[in-house]
């Protein structure tokens, strides 16, 4: 094909024809241009391509992660929830006798207060798309805002929540252990279930009934002191009210997640040839 077109630029140069050589120069040039450019068109489309495929690989890796971390979120909300539970038929059951009354139940539900929950988040996705730059891969920029705000969000609730953990094992807990028998060892081991069933751990310890009584009474005798009821008092007040921050902070991460767990889902959708 070069061949072919040098011939024509030879045989016009040697019949003195400049005006018609001159004319085929532009027409050789134009085709260059226009050649470059349908290469740049087609080099551009087909990196838009593999961008909007690397998009909707990120997607649903966000998806996956924000699946999980909605199951997570749905335990620990039910976490709190029993806390708050226990904690107020404490705090009722003082206000509708005037005093502690110490006894199995109250042992019990001072143990379940005692226990906390680490929040632990799913954001590996996220992560590599701040590092790689690649955020900027996501076309919605509404879903790439609600995205950024999202996982800000979980990062302060994180920090909210390990704080509070940190006043519920140096302020709670060790009063707790004081006025508590801890018929329950550990509230927690319905997550750890495979330990229980596999015989590695007791799920709680026999004790006689005299034993029982007789740290009641103590315990009881104790909290006789104004200031040492008044303490106790004040303490489960106050783990109540964390576990009421937590719920609150996680029923509004939990509308959050499912709203972007709808919009990634629809964007998804149209990645699908």
């Amino acid at each position: 094909m070069l061949r072919f077109f040098r011939q024509i630029r030879q045989k016009l140069l040697t019949d003195n024809k400049f005006s018609k050589y001159l004319l085929y120069a532009v027409g050789e040039i134009l085709l260059v241009v226009i050649g470059i450019l349908l290469a740049l068109q087609v080099n551009t489309y087909q990196e838009n391509k593999m961008a909007r495929l690397k998009e909707c690989e990120y997607l649903n890796s966000l998806l996956a992660d924000l699946t999980i971390e909605k199951n997570f979120l749905g335990t620990y909300a039910e976490f709190d929830k029993e806390v708050i539970t226990n904690a107020e038929t404490l705090l009722q059951a003082y206000y509708d006798r005037g005093e502690i009354e110490v006894d199995d139940a109250f042992s019990r539900q001072l143990s379940i207060l005692n226990n906390r929950s680490t929040f632990r988040k799913h954001n590996a996705t996220y992560k590599e798309l701040l590092a790689t730059g690649d955020l900027n891969l996501l076309m919605d920029q509404n879903l790439k805002q609600r995205i950024m705000l999202y996982f800000q969000t979980v990062e302060q609730f994180e920090t909210i929540i390990r704080q509070n953990n940190e006043y519920i094992d140096n302020h709670f807990a060790p009063l707790a252990l004081q006025v508590s028998t801890h018929y329950v060892p550990n509230h927690q081991l319905k997550w750890s279930e495979n330990i229980l069933k596999k015989g590695y751990i007791k799920e709680k310890f026999n004790r006689p009934s005299e034993f029982e009584s007789g740290y009641f009474d103590f315990i009881a005798e104790r909290l006789e002191d104004p200031l040492e009821e008044l303490e106790l008092v004040n303490q489960i007040q106050y783990r109540y009210r964390i576990s009421a921050v937590h719920l609150s902070l996680v029923d509004e991460l939990l509308d959050t997640n499912q709203e972007l767990l709808n919009q990634i889902g629809e964007v998804i959708d149209a990645c699908s040839p």
